[in-house]
């Protein structure tokens, strides 16, 4: 069984990075190209993520995994709020596209990026925003154990914390092609597998939230 699901996985992986080129292909490194309705609302999310670890590590110098980086939205905003001398950023993603695209981007020459659904090494945070929401599959426990097993994977390689955001609704549902989770679903799902978890909402951003959990010392 664990190697159906393995091979179901990779299945799943090779569907979302086709539907992620030809999206990229279309917008470019915009925010419609990786599927963000705005600026204003991938923005927001990546800097709520940011201001949660600062906050917690009141501008000491860490190491940040950008899991599911896409074209380094993440890396150009820590510049631009003159953080990449406080923070040793990695990014990596499903899609070799956007790994190519940033590996010869002038503005992430002292970065690295690489190929992949988790880090290559361990990290102090692993961060994970907005790759839980487009799905390839219609089937909701297929898709929920894909996650699940992707956090596990992350949360293996996470020193001090992961976090990660995901669209909510009143019920578990896919609807054209976006997952939404319930609230008590994945907080239970988190404890259970990674110990406290805390979810923080937003209110521009009521259709999301974000989930921060630490690993205790």
């Amino acid at each position: 069984m664990h190697f159906v699901k393995k091979i179901f996985h990779k299945f799943l992986n090779q569907k979302i990075s086709f539907i992620y080129s030809k999206r990229f292909q279309k917008y470019h490194n915009t925010p419609k190209g990786v599927f963000w309705n705005s600026n204003l609302s991938q923005d927001l999310r990546l800097n709520i993520i940011l201001d949660t670890i600062i906050r917690k590590l009141k501008y000491n110098k860490f190491s940040l995994a950008d899991v599911g980086c896409g074209y380094g939205r993440l890396f150009e905003i820590i510049k631009e709020r003159n953080l990449d001398n406080k923070i040793n950023y990695y990014g990596f993603d499903i899609n070799k596209e956007f790994v190519s695209f940033c590996s010869i981007n002038n503005k992430f020459e002292k970065v690295s990026f690489e190929v992949g659904t988790y880090p290559s090494k361990n990290v102090d945070f692993v961060v994970i925003s907005g790759a839980y929401n487009l799905t390839p599959t219609n089937n909701i426990h297929s898709w929920e154990n894909y996650i699940i097993t992707n956090l596990k994977s992350n949360w293996a390689l996470a020193d001090r914390g992961l976090i990660f955001n995901c669209l909510i609704n009143e019920e578990r549902k896919i609807k054209n092609k976006l997952y939404y989770t319930e609230l008590s679903w994945i907080r239970k799902i988190c404890e259970d597998n990674f110990g406290v978890t805390k979810i923080s909402k937003h209110n521009l951003l009521r259709g999301d939230v974000t989930v921060i959990i630490e690993k205790l010392t």
